[in-house]
């Protein structure tokens, strides 16, 4: 296992001597960094177990480049322990204490993002701390590195500022534990894609209520005015994310009039699945995966302008002012439920709001090794897009539908289903059964009655048709319709006699 270590610093004021920092052959010691951290490991794929599947990213627009990630998607409701434990039995050695309390720290994390890297074959997770779980906010810990065969780099290291807008500046320490005796300095820049937005907007999720079987996600703004894009060339889009239980009807965004009702400039992106009849149980995939691109409530040079208006007059945005995103959703038939009321909790994550616009001629997009890749939505954009994110806004005074929920970047939708436990439940069972086989009983005497009837139409049609119109049959031993015949004069009844003279 390969980690890398990086503390960044609150405050680039409160820098950390390097003659604090205790190094020796093998282990590292910090002590009252108040730091944000970050922490890379990464495993071989001899370390990792054949399991689960992923959703491959197409793309619908010839705009955006063909990305060969692929996607899982998985709510763990109120903490990392599941994960926690299957790292702890499934990757790391039984015997490797280091590795399991590494683990166990993931508890703590902010954030944990999970990738595979195909070309290399091997497994990253990256988990960010905001701050230390300590109470005194600070980090004091030693980093121990056990095995011949492990690295461990270690980085303190404050913000400078960048010589251009889109870089990051870092300057500091850097420490390889089992190479170095001493930490050493280091100061570097390079181009970074993702960035705040600029102006600080913030945006809302929420379905309103009843959703029904069609729910309908919607993004509100607090103000137009807030939505500034950074330049001519930025597009606001929206990176969806459904579960299972959850789809979207991607025909119904190919109609200009539909998509300016909501809100909408065209759905870019979809991926994942995409049956529309589909019942949640017979569904193989996780769910699936959509880029929006977003309607702006007013042109880039006019927003610039109410901005500056805005500036001047230090005006505040009222209620009234606020600017809707509406994506229509769909649920899938789920199985029914006993004493639940007659609903199904299902999670759905906020989206991921962004300004995505194309950087400036002539700058270098080198490797950032403090960017986050493979996020779904940075694949599907070419290598020279800049992202500048809106940030989420969550109610934390909202209750929360799920266990941990509440304040959480997820929405709970309530889905209706049939309870079992419900009173009259099992009558409409029973009825439900007794409609159907009635239903297939009455097709079935149809179709019988058609086929009879059909039948004897058949049986009747030489009487009285076209084709059989003689007075009379013969019978015998070869039963047969007598030829038709002209009728005869009186001159040639009275020669032959008539019918009578055949009795004779």
């Amino acid at each position: 296992m390969k980690r890398r270590i990086t503390y960044l610093l609150h405050d680039a004021n409160d820098g950390v001597d390097p003659k604090d920092l205790g190094v020796t052959r093998n282990s590292l010691t910090l002590s009252n960094v108040t730091a944000a951290k970050e922490e890379r490991a990464t495993f071989a794929l001899s370390e990792l177990p054949q399991e689960d599947t992923f959703t491959s990213l197409p793309i619908l627009s010839e705009r955006f480049s063909t990305s060969a990630s692929s996607q899982y998607y998985s709510l763990q409701p109120s903490s990392l322990h599941d994960l926690v434990v299957y790292i702890q039995q499934k990757i790391c050695p039984s015997l490797d204490h280091p590795c399991q309390d590494w683990a166990a720290s993931l508890l703590s994390a902010t954030y944990l993002d999970v990738e595979f890297d195909s070309i290399s074959h091997a497994l990253v997770l990256n988990a960010f701390w905001a701050t230390s779980p300590d109470r005194s906010g600070a980090w004091t810990e030693t980093i121990q590195l056990e095995g011949d065969d492990d690295t461990i780099e270690v980085g303190v290291l404050g913000n400078e500022k960048p010589t251009e807008p889109e870089e990051l500046s870092l300057s500091g320490s850097l420490t390889v534990i089992g190479e170095d005796d001493k930490p050493g300095a280091t100061l570097f820049s390079f181009p970074s894609r993702h960035h705040p937005a600029p102006h600080s907007p913030i945006f809302h999720t929420t379905f309103p209520s009843p959703t029904g079987l069609h729910p309908t996600l919607q993004l509100t703004f607090p103000s137009p005015r807030s939505l500034i894009p950074p330049a001519a060339s930025c597009a606001l889009h929206a990176y969806l994310t459904l579960p299972a239980a959850l789809f979207i009807d991607r025909y119904q965004f190919s109609d200009a009039l539909f998509l300016r009702a909501y809100g909408l400039v065209a759905l870019r992106s979809f991926a994942g699945e995409g049956d529309l009849e589909a019942p949640e149980w017979v569904v193989q995939k996780w769910g699936s995966a959509a880029l929006f691109e977003l309607a702006h409530p007013l042109p880039p040079d006019r927003a610039r302008d109410v901005a500056t208006k805005r500036e001047a007059s230090n005006a505040k945005a009222s209620a009234k002012d606020a600017w809707t995103v509406r994506i229509p959703a769909h649920a899938r038939y789920m199985s029914p439920t006993n004493g639940t009321g007659g609903t199904r909790d299902v999670a759905v994550p906020w989206p991921a709001v962004f300004w995505a616009c194309d950087a400036a001629d002539g700058l270098k997009m080198s490797v950032n090794p403090f960017d986050r890749v493979n996020l779904g939505y940075d694949g599907l954009f070419g290598p020279k897009t800049m992202f500048y994110h809106l940030a989420p806004a969550p109610d934390t005074s909202a209750p929360g539908g799920m266990a941990g929920m509440q304040g959480k970047l997820v929405e709970i939708v309530k889905v209706p289903v049939m309870d079992l436990a419900a009173r009259g439940g099992g009558y409409v069972e029973l009825g439900t059964l007794v409609v159907v086989l009635a239903g297939f009983a009455w097709v079935l005497w149809k179709l019988v009655g058609v086929g009879w009837g059909g039948e004897g139409k058949e049986r009747a049609a030489p009487v009285g048709s076209d084709t059989a119109t003689a007075t009379g049959t013969r019978t015998g031993s070869g039963s047969s319709t007598a030829p038709e015949i002209a009728p005869a004069s009186a001159t040639e009844r009275k020669g032959h006699g008539g019918l009578g003279s055949l009795k004779g």
